[in-house]
């Protein structure tokens, strides 16, 4: 696997780069580990799309195929569940293997027997205000089109400062114009309002707006157990 390059993320509301405690990033998949630390809101594997399982989601694309998985499942048949639903198209084993991975990483993370996966072709932002969610943590990563929206405390502080915790969180008001953004590829664990200790501090996300005849390929993983 191509390594990718090492992303700088700004802090737009200081106007300049700066270190931000509440963002674990490295090109290695151990800093997802990092998610444990109390300061650590976003724990991010900088990779991009592996290069076999870019081949199945162009022939998605070539073929024009949508998907639309949702399932409660064994961390270990999440192979069997997509071999049961998924297109049988150019590169779709090595896909599945990638989903395999990432389920099996998540599960040994939290000591998981089971999980709940989303896998989906989307042409609409499905949670397009920001908003934390209230499960323990969640893992997110886009095969295709525009990444998840997050915000550095920095960035999130005009929208509390002009509505409130509440208002902001139910997307009243103004709307940013500065935000960070997933690239493509990378895998995120995003801590949420669920997890011991979190009240008020979980990680601030939206789903992106998704361009005009084409989809975002995007997948999920939750906790279960």
């Amino acid at each position: 696997m191509t390594l990718a390059t090492p992303r700088v993320f700004a802090d737009a509301a200081l106007g300049d780069v700066t270190a931000n405690p509440h963002l674990c990033a490295g090109l290695a998949p151990d800093v997802l580990a990092q998610i444990y630390q109390d300061q650590c809101q976003i724990a991010l594997w900088q990779r991009p799309v592996p290069s076999k399982a870019a081949a199945y989601i162009r022939a998605l694309t070539q073929h024009r195929q949508h998907i639309n998985v949702r399932q409660l499942l064994p961390v270990t048949s999440v192979t069997e569940a997509l071999n049961a639903v998924l297109p049988k198209l150019a590169g779709y084993e090595d896909f599945v293997a990638d989903v395999q991975q990432l389920a099996d990483m998540f599960g040994c993370l939290f000591e998981l027997n089971y999980i709940g996966l989303r896998l989906a072709s989307l042409e609409t932002a499905m949670c397009p205000s920001f908003h934390v969610d209230q499960v323990p943590c969640r893992l997110v990563t886009t095969y295709q089109g525009p990444g998840t929206h997050w915000l550095n405390t920095g960035q999130r502080q005009p929208l509390l400062d002009a509505l409130g915790i509440k208002g902001a969180l139910q997307g009243k008001g103004q709307e940013l114009t500065q935000w960070q953004q997933l690239a493509v590829g990378e895998v995120a664990l995003l801590k949420g309002e669920g997890w011991q200790d979190n009240i008020g501090r979980g990680l601030w996300h939206r789903s992106p707006p998704v361009p005009t005849g084409t989809y975002r390929l995007f997948l999920s993983l939750d906790m279960a157990e």
